[in-house]
């Protein structure tokens, strides 16, 4: 366990975790949501970066408050201020002084009356570098003017939505910037593996890494080529056109009728030949596209393969923390050592469509689940009691920390295997 691994893990993850808490915050803001703090990694707080602009409604009238402004400790909505403003550039009321007034009977219509506050959003960084979150008003539960709670179905929907749109957004990106950089494809032609000792292949002096272009005179399109020509002509000599370090020669050797048991007729091991090709921008952009839709549409499958015995459970199991931190570890190790950034950019696609999907899920706790609470709201035509709600989402949550903790065990005993594109590339 490096540091660059570990150091690479927490930017990964984090990233990922960040613009899906990115997606809600900016959405949330622009529906008139009060997003009361903004952070950068988990609590606890370590740093208060700044406090944002907010804004007051008074008496129908919307005031800016500055970044940084401190409002009352005791201001609520339905206190009565006097306060005054001074104009911005764009002709915007701005807040520069403000004071409570403690009447009674007070009117709600009362012009000086404060209906919404938004003090302004407080960023910061927190001590737990594994991503970001956002804490909206009233989102566990009714909390007056300017709740999450309190919006719209139309704007809780867009909110809940902007997170793992944004996950998904980001998975074409990187897909597509992987598209640009360099991706391996099969090309035509076999590359020689291992060698087994005395064979044919030995005696005719092939050498691990020589690629073979053509089988007696036919070209070799893929590594089955070879072996489905060589069934064929077992104990005739056959001619192989081989390329070695930027040179091309013939070799002649004949396959045996009965090899060891274990090894092939000519003793090589054949692996496919893969090279980097890259993508202009628009060709990446749609790549980019297809690619997040094909991963996508292989996870909403995956049940369908179960049944149909198409994969086995093992293959489908969910994976945690443990799992994807050896899958970035494997993922940076292979950049580190080959100088392509393709394993790095891939994983980090899978993994930000796999996000977007999971949280999807109608489970309670997650933007699914909640989506869901609002559809049983369009349907019922009155909304499940907020309190209930977030009761609920309460009880998803500790059953989801559960499941989490079952499956980080399951990581720890039996570690997942690293897919092959995570295999140094073949020339």
């Amino acid at each position: 366990m490096s540091l660059l691994n570990i150091v690479g893990f927490l930017l990964i993850f984090g990233m990922l975790v960040f613009i899906h808490e990115l997606g809600h915050f900016l959405v949330a803001r622009r529906n008139g949501i009060v997003t009361e703090e903004f952070g950068f990694g988990f609590p606890p707080r370590v740093l208060t970066l700044r406090r944002g602009k907010g804004r007051l409604v008074v008496g129908g009238r919307t005031v800016v408050v500055p970044g940084g402004f401190e409002l009352p400790a005791d201001l609520v909505a339905g206190s009565r201020i006097t306060y005054q403003t001074t104009p911005d550039k764009r002709g915007r009321p701005v807040l520069s002084q403000i004071e409570l007034v403690d009447e009674p009977g007070v009117r709600p219509d009362d012009p000086q009356t404060v209906s919404l506050i938004d003090p302004g959003c407080i960023y910061s960084i927190n001590a737990l570098p594994l991503g970001g979150f956002v804490r909206m008003r009233g989102e566990d539960g009714p909390a007056g003017p300017g709740s999450f709670a309190s919006a719209s179905a139309r704007a809780r929907v867009a909110t809940l939505l902007a997170g793992p749109g944004m996950n998904f957004l980001l998975a074409i990106l990187l897909f597509a910037l992987m598209a640009m950089m360099g991706q391996p494809a099969a090309v035509p032609g076999g590359r020689i593996g291992a060698i087994s000792s005395g064979s044919p292949a030995e005696l005719a002096g092939l050498q691990s890494d020589d690629r073979i272009f053509l089988i007696d005179d036919v070209a070799v399109r893929g590594a089955q080529d070879i072996s489905d020509h060589i069934k064929t002509r077992p104990g005739e000599p056959v001619l192989l056109t081989i390329e070695r370090a930027g040179e091309r020669f013939t070799v002649e050797l004949t396959p045996r009728v009965s090899p060891p048991p274990g090894e092939g007729a000519i003793g090589i091991e054949i692996q496919p030949v893969t090279e980097l090709t890259r993508s202009g921008p628009l060709a990446a952009l749609g790549q980019g596209i297809t690619t997040t839709a094909r991963y996508t549409y292989l996870t909403l499958s995956v049940p369908a393969m179960l049944v149909r015995g198409a994969i086995t459970p093992a293959d489908a199991r969910p994976v945690g923390p443990v799992a994807i931190f050896g899958l970035t570890s494997g993922a940076i190790s292979a950049t580190a050592s080959s100088g392509y950034w393709y394993p790095v950019l891939q994983l980090m696609g899978i993994l930000s469509a796999a996000l977007a999907i999971t949280n999807l899920l109608p489970i309670p706790a997650l933007d699914g689940g909640r989506l869901l609470f609002i559809l049983i709201e369009k349907i019922r035509g009155r909304r499940v009691d907020p309190n209930w709600e977030g009761a609920i989402h309460l009880a998803g949550m500790v059953i989801l920390l559960g499941l989490m903790a079952i499956i980080t065990y399951q990581d720890i005993v039996s570690p997942i295997l690293s897919p092959d594109w995570l295999a140094p590339l073949s020339r």
